[in-house]
């Protein structure tokens, strides 16, 4: 009788956790539909306008830099943070010091020096440099997701380019999506700052940020 109870109870807490794990797997695919991209037209609706974007260099916005948190400590044995990318015009990780979700364009090499310097380099050794940007030719443009509770999430920029607007006019339309992906079910909380930042050419007219879901 005990060996019978003792396996019941072992069937029931494997029908539990294939349970969790399949209405996950449901969520995720509800969460990111196969739709083709989105074009600016049919998106533009739900675009920001250059009058309500929330920059993070305030000589564009008239706002203080966003709040910023103290590096963290490592994390969890269960949780595996995606890679740092690195590269002389490409940064993109995990953990940075903005937690307000943002935008950002560089245009003066004060603001990236001090934006790097407050909200960038103490978070990786291979970040302690700030990355040297020629502002006469180049600017510096990016996303934040901002503080996630789980290491679920990251931030990509998927496309810049200028593009004509439906109401006449050029922009520089920067696509870029939020990415939630599936981990174990006893993964631990563990905090995160998505961030994705690009060098591109220096643009001096319309920037447009623009969420697309794939």
């Amino acid at each position: 009788m005990k060996g019978t109870s003792r396996g019941w109870r072992v069937e029931s807490s494997k029908k539990k956790y294939f349970l969790v794990l399949l209405l996950s797997t449901l969520y995720s695919l509800q969460s990111f539909p196969a739709n083709a991209e989105e074009s600016i037209e049919a998106l533009i609706g739900g675009t920001t306008s250059q009058s309500d974007l929330t920059l993070v260099d305030p000589e564009l916005s008239q706002t203080p830099l966003p709040k910023l948190v103290l590096p963290p400590t490592e994390p969890p044995s269960q949780v595996r943070l995606p890679e740092l990318i690195v590269k002389s015009n490409e940064w993109r990780g995990v953990q940075c010091g903005v937690i307000d979700s943002r935008f950002a364009i560089f245009r003066h090499a004060d603001k990236w020096t001090s934006f790097w310097e407050k909200a960038m380099a103490s978070f990786s050794k291979r970040l302690e440099k700030v990355p040297p940007v020629d502002f006469d030719k180049d600017m510096v443009v990016g996303v934040f997701m901002g503080e996630m509770p789980y290491p679920f999430y990251e931030i990509e920029i998927r496309s810049i380019r200028e593009e004509n607007r439906p109401e006449g006019g050029k922009a520089l339309v920067i696509r870029y999506r939020e990415i939630k992906k599936m981990m174990g079910v006893f993964v631990p909380p563990f905090v995160v700052q998505p961030f994705h930042l690009k060098k591109v050419p220096a643009y001096s007219g319309e920037v447009v940020f623009l969420k697309v879901r794939r």
